[in-house]
């Protein structure tokens, strides 16, 4: 465990309460989570385990930077971490740090020679590159744009025309974008323009086919507008190609019995 001979042999504290934050965070109760996690690194500063708790909290909320910064320290902490640098990986694509990120994939492979899952991730990022930023793994991350970020912020407060303004700038000088287009989806639901709803998360989708958010939103709209078969269809299409999106089949059985 760790990097070298003598993280190895270190021994793992706090468990206990490293599983009690854990159980806070899966309740959503990260007030609580945050509280032993700090206690825990006031006395451990080498807490590994903490610090991919910290980040897993930071993702959360959406603080991306310091949700990799957490990872990425963990990871330090213990080189072979798996978890750890699992999260790592979503979150340098999420701010596009692959490259910044590569060597701790590279010192974890260099401690666990047989870690299949830190093998496969070089192995992508050499193969793929930039691409990897368009790869399916992407797709379900999200890529992190400070532009929607704000637009995204100003639709949660009810700032609905600016949001509009502000999403329809991001396309038209950035190039179409999934979450753009979702954006724009929900503002029409909330105007009750139910047809252009229902376009613009179907533009959404076909950018964006393993977004489970973008779907219930687009049945949503679907419902409203009488569209409810096309819906279904267009869902069953993507989740025998993308079998991620069976989380949500649920909502899309028997739809039209609504």
């Amino acid at each position: 465990m760790g990097s070298g001979k003598a993280k190895t042999e270190k021994k793992e504290l706090f468990i206990n309460e490293n599983n009690q934050a854990e159980d806070f965070i899966e309740a959503g109760d990260l007030p609580s989570a945050a509280r032993i996690l700090v206690e825990i690194v006031e006395k451990d500063l080498e807490n590994w385990r903490a610090f991919n708790n910290m980040g897993i909290i930071s993702w959360d909320q959406k603080a991306w930077a310091d949700a990799y910064t957490s990872f990425k320290h963990a990871c330090e902490l213990k080189p072979d971490y798996t978890d750890a640098l699992v999260n790592l990986f979503d979150a340098a694509i999420k701010l596009r740090l692959i490259n910044e990120a590569l060597p701790v994939f590279k010192k974890a492979l260099e401690t666990d020679p047989k870690n299949e899952e830190v093998a496969a991730i070089i192995e992508g990022i050499g193969e793929q590159g930039d691409e990897i930023y368009v790869s399916k793994r992407a797709l379900i991350v999200g890529i992190f744009n400070s532009r929607i970020e704000e637009a995204n912020k100003m639709l949660e407060d009810g700032q609905l025309n600016r949001a509009m303004e502000r999403y329809i700038q991001v396309n038209d000088e950035e190039g179409p974008n999934a979450e753009v287009f979702n954006g724009l989806g929900i503002i029409s639901f909330y105007q009750k323009r139910y047809k252009d709803a229902f376009t613009l998360f179907f533009e959404s989708i076909k950018l964006n086919p393993l977004d489970a958010d973008t779907y219930l939103n687009f049945l949503d709209a679907a419902k409203e507008c009488g569209n409810l078969e096309a819906a279904q269809k267009l869902f069953e299409l993507n989740s025998t190609e993308f079998p991620e999106l069976k989380k949500i089949a649920p909502e899309f059985e028997n739809i039209a019995e609504s």
